[in-house]
């Protein structure tokens, strides 16, 4: 006879599977319209979707299941763990679920309509990361990074809104605040996590500090300025996580290349054809649009669009990589997999697929192929040593400021914010900026929470997955049929039928280490 559980599944997945393809549908609009009408419509679907799993009888149920789950078989095991982690974080008052629900909307709604101001004139992301990449000027570069800053004051109240929401929704479950709540929920042990974040800092201190010191005289002859006089304005983009050494001459690689089209051909070679999802997505910037990035998946089937804001430069020809990369990972998914394993165990382990492909455009594998200025190729690889080890840093500045936020957020975030950019990033904290809210321009903070470290943790295991491939077909390089083949086999189509860490030694054969992110990134710098 079949089994309770079993019923109870082939009863209530497709309502959240009905529910979920309408919110994603929503979104897709929300983000590439933004519309008022989009932000409220969406509000309204994430609050009745949420409220699917809000149902006390049900999550007992659940729970009674879990007490019995030892006559379970393994799939239904998993799919009852990440039923359980779905109703638990949403066991919480319905007013409040759906305070939060359009408190996220209205922020997303205020992301997607905001404009910078220089001089008067408003302009976009992409406008000011040109001036911060090409102006000499150090004044004219300054008033434009203060002018990305100017989103942080208007969106902090309704960030820090949603920071008390988040806590109040934890507290309601027992959790000490929301950050801690959602690294549980996420299968992420917190401690282990610092403790990994805090040895990758002993790790790579010496090489970041050799590499700041070369930066900072490189920046110093540009501006004309002594070092002491140095602002992260003297950087090519607003938070200091880029690399800015040949940040305008590496963009002449792809000055007349079809971002889409070299996509669609470095994908063919693996193997996979990426060219209806070429189709439905939204790749060029306009008003009203978010400016960032995404992948998403609408139906947990092939519906799988991106979002991006095209310009031709180096830095978009990575996000169109790192994009594509998700996208090729939602293909991969075993079909006959049930719907609730068909989306990654963590952002950890499609985060590492991403950035494996946006580290693709800094290589003489993929560059070669579309330039034959062999000098400008050989310092687009240095660049992506360089990119390593200052994203990472970045990384840790989001996630202890997050850490923080949630803990405390009456405290003064924007002192905060910058004595964590000092002690990682080694920036000189600006002056005046003491009454700002700078903290609140990065797009995740409000948007995407406790997320941030699956960026690091994702490169981590992209380096351990290039090791494996190098054992596994005899190259660290994914654009060719065997590796397609690997990680489709190991990485894409379990899903989310086993825990990320489970995942990670699938594929790896040993646990999540930052061994061969450090043996590439902290030790062979040029000199």
């Amino acid at each position: 006879m079949e089994h309770p559980f079993e019923s109870f599944l082939e009863s209530f997945v497709p309502q959240i599977a009905a529910k979920s393809r309408q919110l994603n549908k929503i979104h897709w609009i929300l983000e590439t319209t933004g519309t008022k009408d989009a932000a409220d419509l969406y509000a309204e679907f994430n609050t009745e979707l949420r409220l699917l799993f809000n149902d006390r009888t049900i999550y007992n149920r659940l729970l009674d299941w879990l007490r019995a789950s030892s006559l379970f078989d393994s799939s239904s095991k998993r799919q009852l763990n990440i039923l359980i982690r779905a109703f638990k974080q949403n066991m919480v008052p319905k007013e409040l679920l759906s305070e939060i629900s359009k408190k996220e909307s209205q922020l997303a709604y205020s992301y997607a309509n905001f404009r910078a101001s220089i001089d008067g004139k408003q302009v976009s992301e992409n406008a000011i990361r040109d001036i911060l990449k090409n102006e000499s000027n150090p004044q004219m570069r300054q008033r434009a990074w203060e002018a990305s800053k100017e989103i942080g004051n208007v969106l902090a109240p309704q960030i820090l809104d949603l920071v008390r929401l988040r806590n109040e929704a934890a507290h309601s479950l027992g959790y000490e605040n929301y950050f801690q709540m959602q690294l549980e929920l996420q299968e992420v042990d917190g401690q282990e996590l610092f403790k990994t974040l805090d040895a990758l800092v002993d790790s790579s201190e010496t090489a970041y500090a050799k590499l700041i010191s070369e930066l900072e005289k490189k920046q110093s002859h540009r501006f004309g300025v002594s070092a002491d006089e140095l602002g992260p304005w003297a950087w090519a983009e607003p938070f200091c996580q880029e690399d800015p050494t040949d940040a305008r001459s590496l963009d002449s690689l792809v000055a007349n290349i079809d971002l889409c089209d070299i996509s669609i051909k470095f994908y063919q070679k693996m193997g996979i054809d990426i060219l209806p999802i070429c189709n439905n997505s939204d790749m060029y910037e306009r008003e009203g649009k978010n400016q960032h990035a995404f992948c998403t998946n609408i139906d947990r089937g092939t519906d799988i669009r991106t979002l991006n804001n095209i310009k031709p430069s180096m830095k978009w020809f990575e996000t169109v990589f790192h994009e594509f990369g998700h996208a090729i990972y939602e293909m991969g998914y075993d079909p006959k997999l049930p719907w609730l394993f068909r989306e990654p165990p963590h952002m950890i382990t499609t985060e590492a697929m991403a950035l494996l492909a946006g580290r693709q455009v800094y290589r003489p594998g993929l560059l070669s192929e579309i330039s034959k200025d062999h000098e400008m190729i050989k310092k687009a690889e240095e660049n992506e040593r360089r990119r390593q080890l200052i994203f990472s840093r970045w990384v840790l500045v989001m996630t202890y400021f997050e850490r923080e936020l949630y803990r405390n957020p009456k405290q003064d975030l924007n002192k905060l914010w910058w004595q964590l950019v000092h002690k990682y990033q080694k920036i000189r904290i600006p002056k005046m900026r003491e009454t700002k809210n700078d903290w609140a321009a990065k797009y995740h903070i409000g948007l995407a929470p406790v997320y941030y470290y699956s960026y690091l943790l994702g490169e981590l295991f992209a380096s351990s997955i290039e090791e494996t491939l190098l054992q596994k077909t005899g190259s660290k390089g994914i654009g060719n049929e065997a590796a397609g083949r690997f990680l489709n086999e190991y990485l894409f189509a379990p899903g989310n039928s086993m825990k990320w860490s489970e995942l990670v030694q699938h594929v790896t054969g040993q646990p999540l280490n930052a061994i061969a992110w450090v043996k590439d990134y902290c030790f062979t710098l040029p000199q």
